[in-house]
C-alpha cells in the first residue's frame, strides 16, 4: 500500500474527534430526579419563553466545534501533499500530474551558438517545466545516449531534487539510441501510473535535435507500436532544439599508415576531415600533438559534404607507449574536433614461428624478415609447435603456426589466453593438418567462449590447377596488388589447397579467393565477448588470419605417384608481400587494443614488479580509480570497464615510484557528427516536434492540464476561521452572556 495512502488515512481517522462535542452535549442531557420549590416556577417560565432561541445558539456553537475537529484532520492528512498528497487517494484517484522529462544528451547536443549549446537549452526549457508545475506533481528523469538512464525512476515531488539532476546532465560522446529511450519511457509510464494512483494524468516533455543519425531508427513499426503505448497513458510533448541550417567540422578517422613503429622510423597517419557547409567555413587549422606537444601543422580545405583526407607524420624518438592527437580549431561542435591514438613504439617487433618441421619455416622466416640482420626492425623466433606449452606468448607480438598436424587442449588453450589479449594468430595449412582435429579443437566453441578459428575445416582440394582471384582487391591484404598485375599474385601456381568453409552468421571474411570460389585467405577477430545486447561492454581480441595454402613447398599429395607438391607459393613473387600484410594486419590487434570506442573494457598488463598489484587510472578529467590487479598465468592483469569519457587514460602504479604512462585513448562515435536533420514527416505524429501545451503568449506557461487543489491549504484556512467564529460565539452566547 502507498504510504502516503495509508498516513492520510490515519490522519482523516482522526476526524472522528469531531463527535466529541456531540457526545459531552448529550451526555449533559441525562435526566436527574425532579423536585419542585416555589422559586423555579418562575425561573422555569421565563426559560420556557426563550428556549427556542437558546437551543438554536447552542446547536450553532456545537457545529462550529465539530467543524474545527474535521477540518483540521483533513488539514493533517494533507500535510505531506509536496511529497505525494495523498487525501485524494483516501476515496479515489487524485489529479495530480507525473510529467517525464526525456533529455537527449548525445553529442550532437553539444553543438552551440551564442554560447549555449543545445542541450543547455533543454535542461533550460526542463527547468522551466518544473519550475511552473503545480504542487504536488510528480517527476521523471530520463537521459537518451548509448543508453536510456533513468536517472529519477520513480516520481519524485521535491522540484529541487528534479532541478539538480537536471543541472548534473552531461554530454554522452556517443549516438543516442531512440528504440531505448522511448522503451524505458512506456515502462516508467506504467509502472508510476500502477504505483502512484494519485498521479492522474500524464505528459512526456521529450527534448531533442532531431538528428537524423538518432530518429532514422524511429521510423520503425516497433516503434510507432511504442508511441501508441505511450499516447494511451500521456500527453506527448515534442521539443525541437535543432537549428534548420548548421556548420561543423569534424575529424571522422586516424588511421596509422605505418604497420609497425620503431624509434627514427617515420610515422605516417592519415586523417579523414569533413565539414558540412564549406561555403561558410572553407578551410582549417589541424594540428598533431605528440605526447601534449605540437610537432606539426596544415590547413586542410573543406569540400561541401565530402571526405577530405590528409596525411601527417611524426618520428618517435624512444621506445614506448605514445599519445598522438589531432586538433581542429574549435568550430560549434568541438567534441568532434579532437581524434586520439595510442602507439606502441618498439625497439625491435619480435614473432614466434611454430612448426611440426621446423626447416620447413624458412621460407616464413625470409618473408617475415628478407635483411635477416642483427639490426632488422624484426626479430624471428622458429621453434618446434612441440614447445608451445613452454613460451610465453605474451612476448611476441604475432605469432606464425605452420602446417601442425593438432593441438592438445591445454595449446588451444594458450592459443585462445593469447588471442583474448589482442595477439595476433597467422595459421598456413598444409598436408599435415587434421581436419577433424582442427574442428573439434579449434574451431568448436566452448559453452564460455567462441571458437578461436570462426571455420569449418573440409580436407585438401582434388589435383588441378587453380588460380588466386582478389576479386575488387578491397580487402587490406591484397590492396597492395591492384594495378600491380606483374605483382605475380594472378599467376600463382596452386595444384592442391585446403578447402575450408565459413559458416553462416560467422564474423569471418575472405580476403582472397581461388578460382573456384573457395576461399584463399580468411580474416577474423577473436570474439571474447557477444555483443548481443547493446548494453554489453566489447573486449577486443586478436587478428586470426588463415592461409589455405603451406607456407612451404614440402606439402605433397601423395594421391598420385610420384608425389607432387601443392604449390610454389611460398617461393613465387606474390608470398612476401601477402606475409607482410598478414603481419600488419596481426600486429594492428595490439594497435586496436589500445584505441577503444566508447564503452569497451580495457584489460593492462603489469610489467616489471609483480608485487606492484595495486594500478591508479587516470582518466581524462583528471579524476582516479584505483584498480587491483590479479594473478593469471603467472602475470598480473587489471581492466577498467568506465570508459565513457573521450580523452587519454593513463596508468599509475601506486606501490612504487613508477612515473604515469599512456595506456589507452577513447574517440567519440563519429556517426554524431552528421548533424544533418530526420525527415519531420516520416515520424510517428507523436514524435513530431511542435510547441504542444506550451503557451508561448503566456510567458511558457504549461496549459491545458488544470491544477490540483490544495486542500490542506484552505482547511487550514478554515480551522483559522472557526476559531475566531467559535470564540465570538462562546463569549456571545456561553453562559457569560446569560
Amino acid at each position: 500500500m502507498n504510504p502516503f495512502v495509508f498516513s492520510s488515512a490515519t490522519m482523516l481517522l482522526w476526524g472522528l474527534a469531531a463527535l466529541a462535542p456531540i457526545l459531552i452535549h448529550l451526555w449533559n442531557r441525562r435526566r436527574y430526579r425532579e423536585t419542585d420549590w416555589a422559586a423555579m416556577k418562575f425561573l422555569l417560565a421565563a426559560m420556557k419563553k426563550n428556549r427556542r432561541r437558546i437551543q438554536v445558539e447552542q446547536l450553532l456553537l456545537l457545529l462550529v466545534r465539530c467543524a474545527i475537529l474535521l477540518f483540521f484532520a483533513i488539514a493533517l492528512a494533507d500535510m505531506s501533499c509536496t511529497a505525494g498528497s495523498s487525501l485524494a487517494n483516501f476515496g479515489g484517484p487524485g489529479s495530480a500530474t507525473h510529467t517525464v522529462l526525456v533529455i537527449d544528451h548525445s553529442y550532437s547536443m553539444a553543438y552551440g551558438e551564442k554560447g549555449q549549446t543545445r542541450l543547455d537549452k533543454a535542461k533550460e526549457l526542463a527547468r522551466r517545466i518544473v519550475s511552473e508545475a503545480d504542487e504536488g506533481d510528480g517527476f521523471t528523469l530520463i537521459t537518451m545516449g548509448r543508453t536510456a538512464r533513468n536517472v529519477i525512476s520513480e516520481p519524485a515531488f521535491d522540484p529541487d531534487d528534479v532541478l539538480r539532476e537536471i543541472d548534473q546532465i552531461t554530454i554522452d560522446p556517443g549516438v543516442a539510441v531512440a528504440d531505448l529511450a522511448l522503451a524505458e519511457t512506456e515502462g516508467t509510464l506504467r509502472i508510476a501510473s500502477r504505483d502512484f494512483p494519485r498521479l492522474r494524468r500524464a505528459q512526456v516533455c521529450l527534448l531533442t535535435d532531431y538528428g537524423a543519425t538518432t530518429w532514422e531508427s524511429g521510423v520503425s513499426q516497433t516503434n510507432e507500436e511504442m508511441v501508441k503505448k505511450i499516447e494511451e497513458m500521456a500527453i506527448v510533448r515534442a521539443f525541437d532544439l535543432g537549428q534548420p541550417s548548421t556548420t561543423n567540422s569534424a575529424i571522422l578517422n586516424v588511421q596509422p599508415l605505418t604497420p609497425y613503429l620503431t624509434p627514427s622510423q617515420p610515422a605516417r597517419f592519415r586523417i579523414d576531415v569533413a565539414c558540412d557547409n564549406a561555403t561558410e567555413l572553407s578551410s582549417q587549422v589541424l594540428q598533431m600533438i605528440v605526447d601534449g606537444k605540437l610537432v606539426s601543422q596544415k590547413i586542410v580545405p573543406f569540400v561541401d559534404n565530402q571526405l577530405v583526407s590528409v596525411e601527417m607524420e611524426t618520428v618517435f624518438q624512444e621506445a614506448g607507449t605514445h599519445s598522438v592527437e589531432f586538433h581542429l580549431d574549435n568550430d560549434l561542435l568541438d567534441t568532434d574536433n579532437h581524434r586520439y591514438v595510442v602507439v606502441d613504439v618498439k625497439e625491435q617487433l619480435k614473432v614466434l614461428c611454430l612448426a611440426d618441421d621446423v626447416p620447413s619455416l624458412k621460407f616464413l622466416k625470409l618473408a617475415l624478415d628478407p635483411t635477416d640482420s642483427v639490426q632488422s626492425s624484426v626479430k624471428i623466433d622458429t621453434l618446434s609447435s612441440s614447445s608451445l606449452l613452454d613460451i610465453d606468448l605474451l612476448t611476441y607480438d604475432a605469432v606464425y603456426i605452420s602446417n601442425v598436424a593438432r593441438f592438445a587442449p591445454d595449446e588451444v588453450a594458450i592459443l585462445r589466453s593469447y588471442a583474448k589479449r589482442g595477439g595476433g594468430l597467422v595459421f598456413f595449412l598444409g598436408d599435415h593438418v587434421n581436419a577433424a582435429s582442427w574442428n573439434s579443437s579449434l574451431a568448436t566453441a566452448t559453452q564460455d567462449e567462441a571458437p578461436l578459428i570462426p571455420l569449418t575445416f573440409d580436407g585438401p582440394s582434388a589435383r588441378g590447377e587453380y588460380f588466386l582471384d582478389p576479386r575488387e582487391y578491397d580487402h587490406a591484404m591484397v590492396q597492395p596488388f591492384r594495378g600491380q598485375q606483374a605483382g605475380g599474385l594472378l599467376t600463382t601456381p596452386v595444384w592442391t589447397y585446403y578447402r575450408v568453409t565459413i559458416p553462416e552468421n560467422s564474423p569471418a571474411q575472405t580476403a582472397l579467393w581461388f578460382g573456384t570460389g573457395d576461399p584463399a585467405i580468411v580474416t577474423s577477430r577473436y570474439q571474447t565477448e557477444t555483443d548481443e545486447d547493446a548494453n554489453t561492454l566489447r573486449q577486443l581480441g586478436g587478428k586470426v588470419i588463415m592461409f589455405c595454402l603451406p607456407a612451404s613447398t614440402a606439402s605433397v599429395d601423395r594421391s598420385v605417384e610420384p608425389p607432387a607438391a601443392w604449390t610454389v607459393f611460398p617461393t613465387w613473387p606474390s608470398f612476401p608481400p601477402l606475409v607482410q600484410e598478414s603481419l600488419a594486419q596481426a600486429v594492428s590487434s595490439q594497435l586496436d587494443r589500445k584505441n577503444l570506442q566508447l564503452g569497451d573494457v580495457f584489460e593492462g598488463v603489469v610489467e616489471g614488479d609483480l608485487g606492484a598489484n595495486l594500478i591508479e587510472v587516470i582518466r581524462p578529467d583528471g579524476q582516479s580509480s584505483r584498480i587491483e590487479a590479479t594473478a593469471r598465468d603467472e602475470r598480473l592483469f587489471w581492466s577498467f570497464d568506465r570508459t565513457n569519457q573521450v580523452g587519454i587514460y593513463y596508468s599509475k602504479s601506486l606501490s612504487t615510484d613508477s612515473k604515469k604512462i599512456v595506456e589507452f585513448v577513447v574517440n567519440p562515435d563519429s556517426r554524431e557528427s552528421d548533424l544533418t536533420r530526420v525527415t519531420i514527416d516520416t515520424l510517428p505524429a507523436g514524435l513530431q516536434p511542435g510547441d504542444h501545451g506550451i503557451d508561448s503568449a503566456g510567458g511558457g506557461q504549461m496549459s491545458a492540464l488544470p491544477s490540483a487543489i490544495e486542500l490542506f491549504r484552505y482547511a487550514l484556512m478554515m480551522v483559522l476561521g472557526l476559531l475566531f467564529l467559535e470564540s465570538f460565539l462562546a463569549y456571545r452566547y456561553g453562559a457569560a452572556a446569560r
